[in-house]
């Protein structure tokens, strides 16, 4: 287990362990109060607390919430930390927080929360970057196939009575596309 942690980065370890810390602090009673000072800006007066733009993102809703968001961006973002350095991954991790954030509020208003948003921009950067740069990563062949499922899950598990922020899906995976693209380009030239 020493060795399997050690492999990590320091942002993977660091966003994986304040989401989890945060977890067991709302089941140990403390949810209304950090709901309370985590959630995206719902008020005027709210808009200068900067930290609200990104801190939504660490704050899960079930076990489930969690432990899918985490374990996705424990094995993605690793990847992204591993291969281009802590900076790129907290680059998106703060770039795609406060766009997902930002397009979820605009959609549905202020109540939501979780790293799916995120996650999506991680997976978007990981599928492009494997594409375009003669499978970096060795990602399977129906990858992105399984993005665009979790994505079409969204829009029905309202039927199973589970919302999910497809908003937030949505642009991170455009989000982590775009930026994906972008830096394999860069990549490309530096090798030429």
């Amino acid at each position: 287990m020493k060795n399997f942690l050690a492999q990590q980065g320091k942002i993977t370890l660091i966003l994986t362990a304040l989401c989890a810390l945060i977890y067991i602090a709302q089941q140990l009673g403390f949810e209304d109060d950090i709901m309370y000072l985590m959630h995206y800006p719902a008020y005027e007066e709210q808009d200068s607390e900067a930290w609200r733009y990104i801190s939504h993102t660490l704050v899960h809703l079930s076990n489930l919430h969690i432990l899918f968001n985490l374990s996705w961006f424990f094995i993605f973002g690793g990847m992204i930390e591993r291969t281009f350095g802590s900076v790129k991954l907290l680059m998106l991790y703060v770039v795609a927080s406060v766009i997902t954030g930002y397009v979820q509020n605009y959609v549905s208003g202020p109540a939501f929360f979780g790293l799916s948003g995120v996650v999506y921009a991680v997976l978007g950067y990981v599928f492009i970057c494997d594409k375009l740069n003669h499978h970096l990563f060795d990602l399977p062949e129906g990858f992105f196939t399984m993005l665009l499922v979790g994505i079409a899950l969204g829009f029905i598990s309202p039927l199973f009575g589970v919302e999910m922020g497809n908003a937030a899906h949505i642009s991170g995976l455009i989000v982590g596309l775009i930026w994906g693209f972008i830096d394999s380009q860069l990549r490309k030239n530096s090798l030429e």
